[in-house]
């Protein structure tokens, strides 16, 4: 892959990052950068897939306690209670 454009502040950046987290290259901080960056990504979808799914349990759990209060309510009122 060829070189990648960057302001004048970005390269100071760059520099800045690179000497602060003792990394030896920019190309090294770059990919520590995606793979922290992908990490990221990863576990936010992790948490919207979580979220998802607690929500359509949540749904389904509801309507599952809805019907069951209904047959209890129906047995209580044919024993006369």
């Amino acid at each position: 892959m060829g070189a990648i454009a960057v302001s004048k502040k970005e390269e100071e950046q760059i520099e800045m990052l690179r000497k602060e987290l003792g990394i030896a290259t920019k190309s090294a901080l770059i990919r520590t950068a995606l793979n922290a960056l992908e990490k990221t990504s990863q576990e936010e979808k992790l948490r919207r897939d979580i979220r998802e799914s607690v929500s359509r349990c949540g749904a389904a759990d509801r309507d599952e306690n809805q019907e069951l209060f209904m047959a209890a309510s129906v047995a209580r009122a044919n024993r006369g209670e």
